[in-house]
């Protein structure tokens, strides 16, 4: 099964390395490439014999061991302790544990076989003892945790849905709250809020597709990854944008030669959708930008005449009536070719994903009517797409594919 990717990315700098899908031969070599440049490891993921990783700036010593059996860990960490290492990231899988020791001080508590019960009366006796959460491990119902030096408030909650999760972070990072760690477990999200500022963003269930986008993105927005962790069943971060369980044919798919999907516009998509069928948002989001009075169509591949006269290169007409929605982590979506007054809402709405927000048409450069869809990560740029799936099966189609969509119905 395709790996999902659970990330939070927050301030930082500096050179950053993630890979994944590796043997344990190419987790040593990397490992053993990054470390000589100053970097090392901030997370450590091992799935079904298989390793991911990411690295950031650091120095000082570093010790990783994996395979280790419940005495095995016990005895490094009793050794490693009293050397002023401290555990940076733990893994419990199957009765086997993997850890990375980094130079740290102070106290460390780690138990692992709790109960949720167990897991609570400890938490709530080292909360006043001055230590917080810095690892959480949960599956099927036992706990494993690493608690170390800290202050300030903390928040823990586990058994999440998207939905709560999403509730919960929005609450407390107006509380100037932010992702310590965040963890996945059958399907379920956990996390730990702790004290910090700055920008934050979070996506869970990604395809390698989304997020390889996103991670590119924030990393020129100068964010790096703090959490990661592997988990099942990846969903695209967008639907196609028309009813859910309704059929259509994609005109145009990615890297066109032929066509016009190239270049900028590689990572864009044409829909055949009939005259004044409804569009309906592919993600939710805000409405930034729309242009809905136009009448004009110049159809390319016919000859030019009074009544078929190409727009000025660059003209926002070539677009025709157009909407952009803004969504969460400066990526927004654009739709294009809308029939004249077609345009459904109105700039500053608030819209769900598969809300109605247009009809379709044939208005600006455009052929036949149609649905121009596109990704950016930087709406000021008015057509550089960026690489994206489409709902439950991730999908990129290619052009003349036939696509049903599991958007709201």
């Amino acid at each position: 099964m395709t790996d999902a990717f659970a990330t939070v990315w927050r301030p930082g700098d500096g050179t950053q390395w993630v890979h994944w899908g590796m043997t344990e031969d190419d987790f040593k070599a990397k490992d053993s490439t990054y470390f000589p440049q100053g970097l090392r490891i901030t997370s450590l993921i091992i799935k079904d014999g298989t390793f991911a990783a990411v690295w950031h700036p650091g120095n000082g010593t570093q010790w990783v061991h994996w395979n280790m059996t419940e005495d095995d860990f016990k005895a490094k960490d009793s050794t490693y302790f009293p050397q002023g290492l401290r555990i940076t990231s733990l893994i419990i899988k199957d009765g086997t544990f993997a850890a990375v020791w980094h130079p740290g001080n102070g106290t460390q508590w780690v138990h692992w076989n709790m109960t949720e019960d167990d897991f609570k009366a400890k938490d709530s006796t080292y909360f006043p003892q001055g230590l917080r959460i810095t690892s959480l491990i949960i599956k099927d119902g036992t706990f494993a945790a690493v608690w170390h030096p800290g202050n300030g408030t903390q928040w823990v909650h586990w058994n999440m849905t998207g939905d709560d999760f999403a509730a919960r972070d929005r609450t407390y990072f107006a509380q100037g709250l932010r992702l310590s760690v965040l963890t996945t477990d059958n399907g379920r999200l956990a996390a730990v809020w702790r004290p910090g500022n700055g920008t934050q963003w979070c996506s869970w269930r990604r395809h390698v597709v989304d997020f390889k986008t996103e991670d590119g993105a924030y990393f020129q927005q100068g964010l790096r990854i703090a959490c990661l962790d592997l988990e099942e069943a990846p969903v695209g971060a967008y639907r196609y944008p028309w009813k859910g369980g309704v059929t259509h044919t994609v005109g145009q798919g990615n890297n066109n030669p032929a066509g016009s999907h190239n270049g900028s516009q590689s990572w864009a998509f044409d829909f055949g959708l009939p005259e004044g069928t409804e569009i309906r948002a592919a993600r939710e989001g805000t409405v930034e930008w729309l242009q809905e009075n136009l009448t004009a169509t110049y159809n390319p591949n016919q000859p030019t005449t009074p009544t078929n006269t190409p727009f000025p290169d660059g003209s926002l007409q070539n677009w025709g009536n157009a909407v952009r929605l803004r969504h969460a982590g400066g990526f927004t979506s654009w739709y294009f070719h809308i029939q004249a007054n077609g345009v459904l809402v109105n700039v500053g709405d608030q819209v769900a994903r598969g809300q109605a927000i247009a009809l379709s048409g044939n208005t600006g450069r455009s052929s036949a009517p149609h649905l121009h869809f596109q990704v950016q990560a930087d709406s000021t740029d008015w057509g550089q797409s960026v690489a994206h799936t489409f709902g439950a099966g991730c999908e990129q189609p290619a052009s003349g594919a036939s696509v049903t969509s599991d958007n709201a119905t």
